[in-house]
Parts: structure tokens; sequence; C-alpha cells
């Protein structure tokens, strides 16, 4: 009985080894999804990377959409000293959400430790791992999908997966270099965004709910240091004033930001045509928030992104009393379409039909 025991034992070892040795040779093989993955570019890498995958899905939208129906379109959140980190300090589970208003059902995979520079260590490289295999499911099932940490702090679409590196559509480009599941930087720690089925909702729900998000967006409590909405526009003033703002930090705040506010003119625009019952409204708060755009663009203008040290300030009088000009301007436009908002939000809307 006991030799029979050990037998069997000896040959679930074996079978064992077997499998073992069959997962580790399928770790190590390239796979990529069968469709085209290209890369919608947009300086909000979320936005640019979920529109991409739902495109390959088959997905007929746009980054306008998918900022609008996600509320990136209408995120302000800034840091007393113009943080680069701003534009990314949102509800990544929020963001997923509003997906769900474009046909596609959402998974996602998010460790709360952050994994990047030099707060790595083993507890961490494990929670990378699980992301990673996350990642590789929905590659075997023929799906893209989303990640945080390519390269920089920043959101890439996932195409492939090749041993232990994934494959990405990136801000690099379509020929982005491997990267390694465990040399990514995500302060937020390892994220996945998948699409893993079709879904519905309808498109009075969708739209409503956008613009519930816009509101609740415009007066989000603060956030440790950071600052969001009508409060975000009053410390990024408070910071150029006093002389704190980062140069680097500002330029890329006011680009994302400016392309935000071009995403919600024109998302509203769409809905003006979907919501007769709010046409008008909707038409004027489209106009303001490409008032709040324009503005915002000459922020930009004002404080270039490339060519400005990571440790500089802005420090010249002119230039801050221009800046804090035209954030007020984009301010006195962008809460004058929040107050529209409000209105259209209490409206009677059409009963959604199935």
């Amino acid at each position: 009985m006991a030799k029979h025991v050990i037998v069997v034992a000896a040959l679930g070892l074996a079978v064992a080894a077997g499998a073992a040795g069959e997962e580790s040779e399928m770790r190590e093989q390239t796979l990529m999804v069968p469709m085209k993955v290209e890369y919608q570019a947009a300086w909000l890498t979320w936005v640019a990377s979920t529109t991409t995958c739902l495109n390959a899905l088959g997905v007929d939208c746009d980054n306008a959409d998918v900022a609008g129906y996600s509320g990136y379109a209408f995120h302000l959140c800034t840091h007393p000293e113009l943080c680069p980190s701003g534009p990314t300090v949102l509800d990544l589970d929020k963001l997923a959400a509003g997906v769900r208003a474009l046909g596609r059902a959402t998974a996602q995979f998010h460790g709360g430790e952050g994994h990047h520079t030099q707060h790595k260590n083993d507890r961490t490289r494990v929670v990378c791992r699980a992301a990673f295999e996350f990642a590789r499911r929905e590659i075997q099932a023929g799906r893209p999908c989303v990640m945080n940490g390519a390269y920089l702090p920043e959101f890439a679409a996932v195409r492939g997966v090749s041993g232990d590196t994934f494959i990405l559509s990136s801000f690099k480009g379509p020929d982005a270099p491997p990267l390694p599941f465990d040399e990514i930087d995500a302060p937020g720690g390892p994220y996945i965004l998948a699409f893993p089925a079709e879904c519905e909702v309808p498109a009075a729900v969708a739209d409503r709910t956008a613009i519930v998000n816009a509101i609740d967006a415009w007066q989000l409590p603060p956030h440790g240091l950071y600052r969001y909405g009508a409060d975000a526009y009053d410390l990024w003033i408070e910071s150029l004033e006093a002389k704190r703002a980062g140069a680097r930090g500002a330029g890329y705040n006011s680009q994302c930001y400016a392309e935000a506010r071009r995403f919600a003119r024109d998302f509203f625009a769409r809905m003006a045509l979907r919501e007769p019952h709010a046409k008008a409204e909707l038409e004027e708060v489209s106009a303001l928030y490409g008032k709040a755009a324009a503005a915002l663009g000459k922020v930009a203008e004002l404080c270039p992104f490339q060519g400005a040290a990571w440790d500089a300030k802005i420090e010249d009088d002119e230039t801050i009393a221009a800046v804090v000009a035209e954030l007020k301007k984009a301010k006195a436009a962008e809460s004058g379409a929040i107050e529209i908002l409000r209105e259209v939000a209490v409206m009677e809307w059409p009963q959604p039909q199935r």
C-alpha cells in the first residue's frame, strides 16, 4: 500500500513538473493581439491609451468621447508648486465607470502601493507581477488593455507580451521598446484596465452622468496638498504670485488642462445634438469650455514645457501677470459652464429607450 502511494505521488510530481515546464515555456512566448493597435496621441495618456484600446476593439469613439464620458475632460488638479503629478491625481475607478457608456464592460487591477524610482521592493515587485499576469490573460484572450508606468508615470496600450515584458503602443510610438514588468514607473501603483465584453448604457443616462461628473469635479474637496476645480485655479494663481510655481510643471499642467477643455468643448457640442431638450444650453457650455481652452492654451504658450529645467521656477513678473490674467479668464469661463450644467442636470430628461 505504501509503495502504491509513493508511485502515485511520484507520478503526480512528474505531471506537475511537466505542467510547470509547459507553463514556463508558454511564459517565454511572444503573444500579440490579432488586431492593429494604433496609438491615439494626447497629453492625457490615460485618455489616449483607452481610446486606442477601444478603437482596436471596434468601438467608434475618439479622445473627446473618452475624456467626456470618463470625466477626465473636467479634471483640474494643482499642487502648491505646480508639480507635474496634478493631471494624474484622480479617481481611476470613476474613469473606468465612464468608459462603459461607450459600450465596453471594464475590469481593473490596481495595486495600492507605488512602484517607482527608489520606491521599489520585493512586495511591490510581486504586485507588478500580478498586474502583468492580468494583462497577459487579456492579451491571450485577444484584447489590448491599458497599463500605467510606461517609461515614465504615464499610461500606454498593451498590445502584446513577450516573456516578462510588455509590448506597448505609447507616446514613444509603435516601435516603443519592450518594458520589463518590474521596471514600470507607477507612483499610484501598478494598474491595468481591461475591456472584457460589450455592454450597453442608454445615451441619455450616460450624458446626464457626464454632466454630474463635470459638476462634481468642479467642487471636489482637497486631497492632501492638492486642490481641485475652482480651488485648483486659485492655488495655481497663488503659486505663481508667490513665485514657487515650477516652470516645467506649469508647462505640463497647462498643456494637459488646455487639451482637457478642448475635449470638453467637443464633447458638449456633440451632446447638444444628442439631447435636443437642452440643445441651446449645451451649445453655450461648449462655447464656454472653448474659451477656457483658449485661455489655457495661451498659458501653455507662456509656460513652455519643452526646454524648461525641472528645478526652475517662474519668476518673471511680466510672465506671471500675463499667465494670471489668462487663468482668471479660464476660471470665469469654466465657472459659467458649470452654472449652466447645474440647470441642465435638473431639467426633465427623456426616459431612456431600451
